[in-house]
């Protein structure tokens, strides 16, 4: 499959039209000569390729929705404003993108449906959404929305906006109370008692936003007590088809997926990507410290959270913030001593997944950081939704309320980067960091761009990622992969995929046997057959080597043959014993071929010493032929 016949494979987006006649424009028509209706306010755009129309100025409710645009787990995003009708008689179509319409084309159900199917896990989580929506909402006037049953749906395991409804008459939490409680019917068993005591309290008035999040939150733990979770990871990297290096890193170590080589407070729980900038030298040294930090930085934070009473969401969000900050001014201290500057200065993107155990208690919660535009995607077998919004121009321009996003992508700096670790000072940065809970099989897909760039992880969603969720395709497995169709499809650029899977299971005991073989295979292919290669290339080296320093202790003499050919046997030894060793080990990287042949060198040399002794001739010719470095191991004159 080309890359042509690849790209029609992206799900057909679909458009809500918001104000559009539905007795003047039925199925099958067209509005505006452009979007066909498919049904009721559902519409696609027969020419996506053009820019859509704007107004020139835009009323304020177009600007919340634009601000309201960062949101984009939950809510639409503006995608185009058309006037219909003379100029007397104008009425606007509102279409809006990034809808809650599956992928067959039908509206997603409302929340009050899909509660009613859920389990306990995901009522509490749909619960735990619209709370964390009604402040966002409320400082754009539009928290009215969350009450209207119409509005408000759910894809899978996400909430998710139809519309936006300005506030006409003051809104308050305890409303959301009032409607809930009709639902206690069907809540599930185990829940029943504490969230039927939790809508009735807050119908009363008695919770503020904070607090009744933070009631769900411990409710969110209680059930995980009685829910086995098991997590695995795997990472991989590439240097792709046209950059000679790899600037990239990330967490596990691509060469290291053991997880018993992982500290036991990371394993399973912490997953990391960065995308190196500033050029060779540059980049690969901040993505390279950022990891490093970050993996120290986490060890004690994450002990922290174990045996902290006092545990808090927004408090280890903030512990998160502070990480970042912490790594960002260690790159920025080395920009700076070396006088780095402007385009000069390195600096590195990072996106990062960390699971805690508040109390010491297994959670289902995951905690997003995020810094640039390597990205984060959450596979369900419902949907494909990405988490992260990228830090770039476009996206400030659109999220400030200036411009649409598709007229702000069309700029020549649309996609460059606004921030990054390392470039600016902490006072210039602002981490985004965010928060969800697993209530299902999923898997987190950490990517650099090398893998994101012109959409292609939604192209790759049915055949590539949706089998690790619904058939536990290896990961090891489908990272290769991965990096396989991003060097096909993109090739540009340098490609770190991570892998994080959430199963509401308890882990197979052989499990991490099984995925670090797969791993070993996958992921480590390419590293072994150049592992192969170091290997022949020292030996030779140290054959030759040995060869030469052979003829020069042996010189016109033959009767020092003796000596020298029993010291090319023990090299050979010698050498068999390395070689072994790093078939074992597999750490040929580390091993410092140069010390080797010293020593080697330095062995043969002492032991043709030995033969000078006896044998004035050879004693003679080393000192003649023999660097001058070397000519001290040569013995005195008796």
């Amino acid at each position: 499959m080309d890359k042509q016949e690849q790209a029609t494979t992206v799900e057909q987006q679909y458009l809500w039209a918001v104000g559009l006649d539905t007795d003047t424009f039925p199925p099958d028509s067209l509005v505006g000569n452009r979007y066909r209706v498919l049904s009721s306010q559902i519409v696609v755009d027969t020419d996506a390729y053009s820019l859509p129309e704007l107004p020139l100025e835009f009323q304020t409710y177009v600007v919340s929705y634009l601000k309201l645009s960062r949101l984009s787990l939950h809510l639409p995003r503006p995608y185009s404003l058309l006037l219909l009708g003379e100029e007397l008689n104008l009425s606007e179509v509102f279409f809006l993108e990034n809808v809650p319409i599956d992928r067959q084309g039908n509206l997603c159900p409302t929340l009050a449906e899909a509660w009613a199917e859920a389990s306990a896990l995901r009522q509490i989580n749909l619960l735990w959404q619209v709370l964390d929506l009604w402040q966002p909402l409320a400082e754009q006037n539009m928290a009215r929305t969350l009450i209207d049953p119409r509005l408000v749906r759910v894809d899978g395991m996400w909430v998710r906006l139809l519309e936006l409804q300005a506030d006409v008459a003051a809104v308050h939490i305890s409303q959301l109370g009032d409607i809930w409680v009709n639902w206690l019917d069907v809540a599930k068993p185990e829940i029943a008692e504490p969230i039927a005591e939790f809508f009735y309290s807050l119908g009363r008035g008695e919770y503020d936003i904070n607090t009744a999040i933070a009631y769900l939150d411990r409710l969110s733990l209680k059930v995980m007590e009685a829910q086995p979770l098991s997590v695995r990871i795997a990472t991989a990297t590439d240097v792709g088809q046209q950059r000679d290096h790899n600037e990239d890193a990330c967490y596990p170590d691509a060469k290291h997926q053991s997880r018993a080589e992982q500290p036991d407070i990371l394993r399973d729980r912490v997953a990391i990507v960065c995308d190196g900038l500033g050029g060779h030298e540059g980049g690969e040294v901040a993505s390279s410290l950022a990891i490093k930090t970050l993996e120290q930085q986490l060890k004690t934070l994450l002990q922290q959270a174990e045996k902290d009473p006092d545990f808090s969401s927004q408090g280890f969000m903030a512990q998160l913030e502070m990480v970042v900050r912490v790594v960002n001014n260690q790159i920025v201290a080395i920009n700076d001593q070396q006088q780095r500057h402007s385009q000069q200065r390195m600096g590195t993107t990072l996106v990062m997944a960390v699971m805690p155990r508040p109390y010491g208690k297994i959670s289902n919660e995951v905690y997003v950081v995020h810094v640039g535009d390597s990205r984060l995607y959450c596979v369900t077998k419902d949907n494909l939704r990405q988490v992260t919004l990228d830090d770039d121009v476009a996206t400030r321009e659109t999220t400030l309320g200036y411009n649409f996003y598709a007229y702000s992508s069309q700029r020549i700096d649309g996609g460059a980067l606004i921030q990054a670790l390392g470039t600016r000072g902490s006072d210039m940065l602002i981490p985004r960091v965010q928060r969800f809970f697993v209530d299902d099989d999923c898997l987190l897909l950490l990517c650099s761009d090398g893998l994101s760039d012109f959409d292609r992880v939604d192209m790759l969603y049915e055949n590539y990622l949706l089998p690790v969720v619904n058939t536990g395709k290896s990961l090891a497995k489908s990272c290769q992969d991965l990096i396989d169709q991003a060097n096909q499809l993109n090739g540009h650029d340098n490609i770190t995929v991570a892998l994080m899977r959430s199963l509401l299971a308890p882990s197979d005991p052989d499990d991490h046997l099984v995925s670090e073989n797969a791993a070993a295979t996958a992921s480590s292919a390419t590293q072994n057959e150049a592992d192969t290669e170091d290997i022949a290339r020292e030996k030779s080296e140290q054959d030759e080597a040995g060869k030469l320093l052979v003829t020069a202790s042996v010189g016109d003499d033959a009767s020092s043959v003796d000596s020298p050919v029993s010291e090319e046997t023990s090299n050979d030894d010698a050498l068999n014993d390395i070689n072994s060793a790093k078939t074992e080990f597999v750490i040929t990287k580390q091993t410092n071929s140069t010390f080797i042949i010293v020593l080697i060198l330095v062995a043969l040399i002492l032991g043709s010493g030995l033969a000078a002794i006896q044998f004035p001739q050879v004693k003679d010719w080393m000192r003649q032929n023999l660097p001058t470095r070397l000519k001290e191991f040569v013995p005195p004159n008796s």
